[in-house]
């Protein structure tokens, strides 16, 4: 019993190692990690050559601090989850087939449709500087504390800020964070890929009874008002959608009687924010808006609105 517990301790302190390395690159020592695992520099050394046998490639700096070289763990990672363009396809119409309004089938196709997205368009996502801003994330969440996110660069106010924020929700697939703004006191939704860097801090929640997950829509918008849109697209419409919002891939079927033509029916944000300058910058590849109303009145007001 004795040995067992002595192996899975020494698995657990490698896993805790690889985790603080990966959420903090080059941050530690091996005199710090010794220090903060209770054993000795030789046995973290020891830990180093274990590591690299699994395929890992470490690295240090001028100080001697440690951290995975490149994002090796990641790009093979991605080597095994891609999939061609036809086999994403038959995934999400055999989803389409099965789904029925399952709201589980739902998520599914969607987390599918971004997952394969992200692996395959090379936009960042799931490397290391990204990750290790989800894991000190996620990190903030289960303690419950608070965040400073450094240097934000927000796209409403074209103002790059730090932001004070409790961070309760957030989706490494969609760039999504969803967090209570502490100077605003309101809750608001940050893309991952616009934070610089993730501060923690030491203080706790203050704000917890105002957090409210909110659905987001394809066109990454956070909305707890979201409403059911219906569109007949053309291909080269289809072409665009998916290209510039790739999480809309999933709510796409082919006209089942008319070649070319392509049905986009989902959720999204009441203000059509992003579905509506799609559909006024690509109006000549668009069949027919079928719904709803509210959406047909926006995009008449928008079109008042526009000065030539």
């Amino acid at each position: 019993m004795a040995a067992k517990e002595q192996e899975y301790g020494y698995k657990l302190r490698l896993l805790k190692i690889m985790r603080a390395i990966l959420e903090q690159p080059y941050r530690y020592t091996k005199a710090e990690l010794a220090d903060q695992y209770g054993v000795h520099p030789d046995t973290i050394k020891q830990d180093f050559e274990v590591i690299k046998l699994a395929g890992f490639d470490l690295s240090y700096d001028e100080k001697y601090r440690y951290g995975f070289k490149a994002d090796r763990p990641f790009e093979e990672l991605k080597s095994l989850l891609q999939l061609s363009e036809a086999d994403q396809l038959r995934l999400l119409k055999a989803l389409n087939e099965v789904a029925s309004g399952n709201p589980a089938f739902e998520s599914l196709k969607r987390r599918l449709a971004s997952l394969y997205d992200f692996f395959q368009k090379e936009q960042g996502y799931m490397r290391r500087p990204y990750m290790t801003k989800v894991n000190l994330l996620e990190k903030a969440r289960e303690g419950k504390k608070q965040v400073i996110l450094t240097d934000y660069r927000s796209s409403n106010s074209n103002v790059v800020s730090d932001r004070l924020v409790e961070p309760f929700a957030a989706k490494a697939e969609d760039d999504i964070l969803q967090a209570f703004d502490v100077d605003k006191r309101e809750l608001r939704h940050f893309r991952i890929s616009r934070i610089k860097r993730i501060i923690p801090t030491d203080q706790p929640w203050v704000f917890e009874t105002e957090h409210k997950v909110l659905a987001t829509d394809p066109f990454r918008i956070v909305d707890g008002q979201q409403i059911m849109v219906h569109l007949r697209l053309k291909v080269g419409a289809y072409n665009e959608l998916v290209e510039r919002f790739p999480l809309a891939k999933a709510y796409v079927q082919e006209d089942a009687t008319e070649e070319g033509i392509y049905d986009f029916q989902c959720r999204v944000n009441h203000r059509f924010y992003g579905l509506s300058n799609f559909i006024l910058g690509f109006h000549h590849q668009i069949v027919e808006v079928l719904e709803p109303v509210e959406l047909k009145n926006h995009l008449r007001n928008e079109i008042k609105r526009m000065r030539f």
